[in-house]
């Protein structure tokens, strides 16, 4: 079931950053100084050319390791592989372990040399974490942690960030789901591949057709509704299996009040969305995803709980898309 698991489109490698860069501004003066300075690699041959130093450095699925996420992240640096852009991938990883110390010792020209190497960083960025690196070489005390995502402050890095809290909440839902499906049947296990494929799928459409994605911070926010939409999924697998789950409401009363939200969205939503990426085409095709994604929720409890209430069940998912529709109607 694991191995099921590990390959599920569910909990998928988060979407690309690369698309939201801008080309490279020009660096600070300080910069100069700090990659004038020699380095000599410090590769160690032992370890595998493909691991990921930010998995060991945030404990993504694993316990952290920041001995193994400076030596991954040199590896990453000396093969010049991009991870599509990311912000962490070799030398901001790098500016992390030897500004704060972490598995080597603290080494702030070093620091700054990596923190130059940054190409998804901005000048305001890349000034400011300098300044900062500064303010941690002749602290005594209380010395400043230094952290990528504390001193982002553009798109391209802020959807970087988000990156890690969903990569980091994935695996902590990964190893929920696996204690929940572990025991199912042959039939369980392809009414719930059915119903991870349409999770997958209504999570697209969601995350990319209701979101709002003008500005730079689009990518963040696009990661951020996934990491809600995973986060209710796993939430509801636990509690459809609780026992005599109800709800308090109908299943018609909330249907209808999702009718009105659509039939508002219809009226008002060509000029309300006027500004915005999202349309009521959108918004329609994501609700008929949606659908298809309740149904294999029914399917899928249908099979594992049979003595739940199937209302019930049609009810709580669509309370959660009643959320969505009327905050499309009321925010724009």
């Amino acid at each position: 079931m694991k191995t099921f698991l590990l390959l599920a489109l569910l909990f998928c490698t988060p979407v690309s950053m690369a698309a939201q860069a801008d080309a490279p501004e020009p660096q600070p003066a300080a910069c100069a100084a700090a990659l004038a300075k020699p380095f000599d690699g410090g590769l160690d041959p032992h370890v595998p050319p493909d691991c990921d130093s930010s998995a060991y450095y945030y404990g993504i699925g694993r316990d952290k390791d920041y001995v193994a996420a400076r030596v991954c992240a040199l590896i990453e640096r000396y093969n010049k592989v991009d991870k599509d852009g990311s912000l962490f991938t070799g030398a901001g990883i790098l500016s992390m372990v030897y500004a704060n110390g972490e598995g080597t010792p603290r080494d702030i020209d070093l620091a700054k040399r990596f923190t130059c190497e940054i190409k998804e960083a901005d000048f305001a960025e890349t000034d400011a974490r300098l300044k900062l690196l500064d303010k941690i070489a002749v602290a005594t005390k209380d010395v400043p942690h230094f952290d990528l995502c504390k001193t982002a402050s553009n798109g391209t890095s802020w959807g970087w960030c988000e990156s890690i809290e969903l990569r980091l909440h994935d695996a902590k839902r990964y190893d929920e789901m696996v204690k929940i499906v572990e025991g199912l049947t042959p039939q369980g296990v392809e009414a719930f591949k059915a119903l991870q494929t349409a999770e997958g799928d209504f999570e697209t459409l969601r995350s990319e057709k209701e979101i709002d994605l003008t500005g730079a911070a689009r990518g963040a926010w696009t990661l951020q509704e996934q990491d809600r939409l995973r986060a209710q999924f796993v939430s509801d697998l636990k509690l459809f299996s609780t026992a005599g789950y109800s709800q308090p409401v109908t299943l018609a009363t909330v249907e209808a009040l999702i009718n009105k939200d659509l039939a508002s969205i219809r009226l008002n939503g060509p000029k309300n969305f006027q500004g915005t990426t999202i349309t009521v085409a959108g918004v329609e095709e994501t609700q008929r995803t949606w659908l298809k994604y309740r149904a294999a929720w029914l399917a899928y409890e249908g099979v594992v709980n049979p003595t739940v209430s199937s209302d019930a069940i049609a009810t709580q998912i669509s309370r959660e898309r009643l959320t969505h529709l009327h905050k499309l109607n009321t925010t724009f």
